[in-house]
């Protein structure tokens, strides 16, 4: 995956992760790069990859917090995280 910003798209039923490969995933999300590129990928993974900022500060995302992000963004919510 390139690093930038990434918009969160919303959550995805498909199976393999496109960062690892793992395939039968139970919880994975769409991301959608500055580039316009389009991913999915397990939350585990986005929440090793993806930083979120907080009050001038970057900070790991948890896997329950990439799920939050993602059904926020299926509703229609603006998420944006950065992937160093």
């Amino acid at each position: 995956m390139e690093t930038g910003k990434y918009k969160v798209i919303g959550t995805s039923d498909y199976p393999v992760c496109d960062c690892c490969g793992k395939t039968n995933l139970k919880r994975s999300i769409g991301l959608e790069h500055e580039s316009g590129s389009t991913y999915i990928v397990g939350v585990i993974c986005a929440s090793k990859l993806l930083r979120q900022k907080h009050m001038g500060k970057t900070y790991k995302a948890s896997p329950d917090a990439i799920i939050s992000m993602g059904q926020r963004a299926s509703k229609g919510e603006k998420v944006e995280l950065i992937a160093l």
